[in-house]
């Protein structure tokens, strides 16, 4: 099945769930992040989608005024009268608005999709994070001078320490190294330390094995102690079941701020039900509790932290191994609050309320935290809006809810819809058959589905896979609408594009000159690009498995492994992202793929490149 009758497939589970518009439509807000100013005691919310800021009175919850963006918002901070807002685009700004008018007083360019701007305590310096760049920007508000400091992967969430000399940053996700332990693989997520005054980079601090999905970071008040929130996988054995956390546990890592280590991993889960996608992490103004936001189950946990730190010196020495004994970690410290809206991103508590908006519902919970018991005040957002079908089947895909007992969605494995990096045997294509998890961009459009094409089409993929993954049976309105997310999903432009024609929404990219489908993305190539272009058209033939528009042939082929196996051949659309490489994860980097893992040249005419063509071709690669 080719573009035409995958785009066939999907026609009608779409347009039963919405009209043939299929976007967000002028109401949608998808509110991302959230801040609060002090003076003049309002509110301010960034909705990503509908690139505005909306400013509410706190006492009132009533919106005084809103503000435009002149593009999708990723992060908010505000100091004295300025609001400072990342734009979500490959060709990254800061824009710093008056905070009474909305007016862009300066801008600044950063990095690849900045996002999580924060300002140190004195007011000085601004710091954000370029997630696709793998970098932090930091940036001297007197003097516009700018430091840049390389960290991990895919950098997400930043907090100061309390005295703002230092920056801790939360990586997405794991770095890709060689096993050193092939009997014991381990694959972890980092925590970076940034010196601020000179932008240096101090330390990693490795999280323990299966650490991926890191999306929130927070500061103790007394400043001893640095929170992530996080998955934790058990990707090193096959899961036969879900009950648990046997796939995957829900949790939130501790470090310390003097020595600079882990200190513990503390599950958030309940032993019969999982408190899946840990998102949002702050700290109560007295420094009593702990608040966590569960963007899969739609709740806040709010948690004694003085009661958790003596479960930490209790247990002091422990191995870092993981099983179900540690779902009684929250046993009696933690209140779980449900929320009443979708998709809890970000969180905020002042004066003892805690302002928490649904990403998916465009609405606000308010919860006060000395009630007897807390409870949860909705207060829209925007107008109601009927959701398209895709912006529902990324709801649903985020949801953990429709999951047995709650341990994960769909966005556990497949973190915005791309991998975990990790590498599992699952029982929906059979056992002993690991693979590296693979992402689902263009999988609605380039049939079989899967590294051995096991599936015929990403429609019975997704129902098998909630069968055997999430342990439960999809309503079918809940599986149309993400079949219909899968179609929709748009690639980030890659990182080798052009920067400047990246601004222009009316440039085509040279990758999809000879076609218009959405989800390519668009810009101009560098001149290294357009020669590796010529190269993977021509001399080494890569083209002839990966063809415009999709990049993959749709077919299952030997790989030239040495294994005689056959496998789906993958689209190269956002390979740039998708580290490890191959059914296989054996090649860590794009260069490995290409040249220490292609000896038998089934995959492309490698061998004789010289090192420029190489340099050119890895540059076209990264900007698909």
């Amino acid at each position: 099945m080719g573009l035409v009758g995958a785009l066939t497939l999907y026609a009608g589970c779409t347009t039963r769930l919405s009209d043939k518009r299929d976007s967000l439509g002028p109401g949608w807000l998808a509110p991302a992040d959230l801040c609060a100013s002090h003076d003049d005691a309002s509110l301010l919310i960034l909705g990503s989608e509908g690139r505005r800021i909306i400013v509410l009175d706190r006492s009132s919850t009533r919106i005084h005024r809103t503000f435009d963006l002149p593009a999708p918002g990723s992060g908010l901070a505000v100091h004295g009268h300025s609001v400072y807002v990342t734009a979500r685009e490959p060709a990254g700004r800061v824009f710093a608005l008056d905070r009474q008018t909305g007016a862009i007083r300066k801008q600044w360019r950063v990095g690849h999709t900045p996002t999580a701007p924060v300002i140190s305590p004195g007011g000085r310096t601004l710091c954000v994070a370029n997630r696709f760049d793998h970098t932090v920007t930091l940036i001297d508000l007197a003097t516009d001078s700018m430091h840049t400091a390389n960290v991990v992967r895919e950098p997400i969430a930043l907090v100061y320490d309390t005295d703002g000399k230092r920056l801790f940053v939360a990586n997405h996700l794991p770095e890709v190294k060689p096993f050193l332990d092939d009997e014991n693989p381990h694959i972890a997520a980092e925590i970076s330390v940034i010196d601020v005054e000179s932008g240096r980079l101090i330390r990693n601090i490795e999280l323990p094995n299966g650490s991926q999905g890191l999306r929130g970071i927070a500061i103790s008040p007394n400043g001893r102690h640095v929170v992530a929130t996080h998955i934790l996988s058990h990707w090193t054995i096959p899961p036969t079941e879900i009950q648990k956390g046997a796939m995957n546990m829900n949790a939130l890592s501790l470090v310390d701020t003097q020595t600079l280590e882990w200190v513990e991993t503390i599950i958030l889960d309940d032993p019969d039900r999982g408190a899946a996608n840990p998102w949002a992490v702050t700290f109560s103004s007295d420094g009593r509790r702990l608040l966590v936001t569960h963007a899969g189950t739609h709740e806040l946990s709010v948690i004694d932290f003085a009661a958790l730190r003596q479960r930490v010196a209790a247990r002091a020495g422990a191995t870092g191994f993981y099983d179900e004994a540690d779902l009684t970690w929250m046993a009696d410290i933690r209140r779980r609050v449900p929320l009443g809206i979708h998709g809890a991103r970000a969180l905020l508590e002042c004066d003892g309320l805690v302002y928490a908006p649904g990403y998916f519902s465009d609405d606000l919970a308010v919860i006060d935290l000395d009630a007897a018991t807390p409870l949860a005040r909705v207060v829209a957002l925007a107008k109601p809006s009927r959701p398209s079908a895709s912006r529902l089947g990324e709801r649903y895909f985020n949801d953990a809810t429709l999951c047995f007992q709650h341990w994960q969605s769909c966005a556990s494995c497949h973190p915005d819809g791309r991998n975990d990096t990790l590498y599992w045997d699952l029982l929906n294509d059979g056992m002993a058959n690991t693979k590296n998890t693979k992402s689902l961009l263009m999988s609605a459009l380039t049939p079989p589905v899967m590294w051995r094409g096991v599936r015929a089409d990403a429609a019975t993929a997704v129902r098998a896979g909630i069968h055997h993954i999430q342990f439960a049976e999809p309503e079918p309105e809940q599986a149309q609408a993400i079949d219909a997310y899968l179609l929709h999903m748009k690639a980030t432009p890659g990182p080798s594009l052009d920067a400047d024609s990246l601004e222009s929404p009316k440039t085509e990219s040279a990758s999809c000159a000879k076609c218009h489908y959405p989800g390519v993305p668009r810009g101009t190539l560098t001149e290294a690009a357009r020669r590796g272009q010529a190269i993977f058209e021509g001399q080494a033939g890569c083209s002839a498995c990966h063809p415009h528009p999709t990049f993959t042939s749709g077919k299952t082929v030997d790989p030239g492994l040495g294994a005689g196996v056959l496998y789906d051949v993958p689209s190269l659309i956002e390979v740039w992202r998708t580290a490890p490489y191959l059914h296989s994860g054996d090649a860590l980097t794009l260069r490995e793929t290409i040249t220490d893992f292609n000896w038998m040249e089934q995959r492309g005419r490698t061998k004789d490149l010289s090192e420029q063509e190489l340099d050119d071709l890895l540059a076209y690669l990264r900007s698909l």
